[in-house]
């Protein structure tokens, strides 16, 4: 199977989900400390950390006896992280092959390429969350650095929805655009509000994911009878 074959897209899909809930088994599920105003959860907060205290709410202060698990669990599922990154980035890009021989344009492939850069702005990110978590006390240098890899990602993926919604009107595929519409349209407000829309806004990208999933395993039906 080569890039844009749809089973090859469909295969991604379901790695990336797999990755994801392993991944998301290991890391903390409730702040040590409850951010007030808001229902995060710990590890899109440490990706959104711009404070000290945002560390000590999500692993606790020094000297909390359960502040080493929940460490050694954001550390493992910051790991495994690691394979989620090529899943989705090669998941977008062979979604994009796919729609340009479909929609018979290269300049499709523009947005799969996103995929890939978010990717490794993911990995940029990772790095930085670790360096953190490694010196709690002096965190700052990485925070500031941070939100630049988080947004490059986050961003690049919501702009890969849109593409794919776009696709999908071409197509004349209506909920499967649909689906992919939230993700960019919230994509600033989330920006904007990070402890308050950011974890739903983050989320949303997954529904377009879905909808690359979906195409790809109609499609491959539909060749395979015919």
């Amino acid at each position: 199977m080569r890039i844009g074959d749809h089973r090859l897209t469909a295969l991604l899909f379901a790695a990336a989900i797999g990755i994801l809930l392993v991944m998301m088994g290991y890391f903390p599920q409730q702040l040590a400390v409850p951010l007030e105003g808001s229902s995060i959860r710990p590890v899109l907060l440490l990706e959104l950390a711009s404070t000290p205290q945002h560390l000590v709410n999500i692993f606790g202060a020094p000297g909390d006896p359960a502040q080493a698990v929940r460490i050694a669990g954001m550390n493992t599922g910051n790991t495994i992280d690691y394979l989620l990154m090529p899943a989705y980035g090669l998941l977008t890009l062979s979604f994009f092959f796919g729609i340009a021989k479909e929609l018979g344009s290269a300049s499709w492939r523009l947005f799969g390429w996103m995929g890939i850069v978010a990717a490794v702005a993911d990995a940029a990110e990772n790095w930085l969350m670790f360096r953190m978590v490694a010196d709690m006390a002096d965190p700052l240098n990485e925070m500031a650095v941070l939100p630049f890899a988080v947004w490059t990602k986050f961003g690049l993926l919501a702009l890969s929805c849109a593409g794919a919604a776009w696709a999908f009107v071409r197509l004349r595929r209506w909920i499967l655009a649909a689906l992919c519409v939230p993700a960019p349209i919230m994509l600033v407000p989330g920006m904007l509000d990070p402890y308050g829309i950011a974890p739903l806004s983050t989320q949303l990208i997954a529904l377009g994911w879905l909808a690359m999933a979906i195409h790809a395993v109609t499609r491959w039906w539909r060749t395979r009878r015919g």
